[in-house]
C-alpha cells in the first residue's frame, strides 16, 4: 500500500485587513469576516498549468473559532486574475491552531513576530471557464501557512501549496 506524494505547486501571499465582527445568534461561535485586500499566486517551476496571478477585487475569509478556543476554522472565497487575463475563483478551507505566536500576531501585540509554518493547514480549489486552466478544478491541493508581520504592521498570510499525487 502506498501513501500519496506531494508536488510543490505554488506560493500564495495574501494581505489581510482588520476583522469585521458579525457575531452569531444561532451558530454558537461568532463569525468574523476578514477582508483580503491584495495578494499574489506564483507557481513553482515545472508546475502546470502555471499561474502568475493577483487578487482581483477583495476576497473574504469567513472565520469561526472552535468552541474550545484552540482553533479557527477558515472558509475563504476570492478571485484571482492571471497574467494572461484569465479570471479564476479561488476557495480554501482549513484550520489554524491558535498558538501563542498566531494569537500574538492576530491580536496586534507589539512584540508579535512572523510565525513558522505548521499552525495553519488548508485545502484549495479553483474554478474557471478557461480550458487552459480546467485541470486545476480536479486537482487536490493542500497547503501549510504562516502569518508574516510586515514592517508597516500589516499582516500577510503565506501559503506553500502542493498537489497531491499517487504514491
Amino acid at each position: 500500500m502506498s501513501f500519496p506524494k506531494l508536488q510543490p505547486a505554488m506560493t500564495v501571499l495574501v494581505q489581510i485587513a482588520a476583522p469585521m465582527a458579525v457575531g452569531s445568534g444561532s451558530k454558537g461561535t461568532p463569525l468574523n469576516v476578514i477582508p483580503m485586500t491584495s495578494g499574489t499566486i506564483k507557481s513553482e517551476p515545472g508546475f502546470e498549468p502555471a499561474l502568475d496571478a493577483v487578487l482581483d477585487g477583495v476576497g473574504y475569509d469567513y472565520i469561526r473559532n472552535d468552541g474550545s478556543g484552540e482553533h479557527m476554522r477558515l472558509d475563504v472565497r476570492s478571485q484571482v486574475k492571471n497574467s494572461d487575463g484569465t479570471l479564476l475563483a479561488l476557495f480554501y478551507k482549513g484550520a489554524v491552531a491558535l498558538s501563542p505566536g498566531v494569537t500574538a500576531i492576530l491580536s496586534g501585540a507589539a512584540d508579535a513576530k512572523t510565525t513558522g509554518f505548521g499552525d495553519s493547514f488548508v485545502t484549495m480549489k479553483f474554478e474557471t471557464g478557461s480550458p487552459a486552466y480546467k485541470s486545476l478544478e480536479t486537482m487536490l491541493l493542500v497547503a501549510q501557512g504562516r502569518f508574516v508581520k510586515e514592517a508597516d504592521g500589516g499582516i500577510t498570510v503565506e501559503y506553500r501549496v502542493s498537489k497531491v499525487l499517487a504514491g
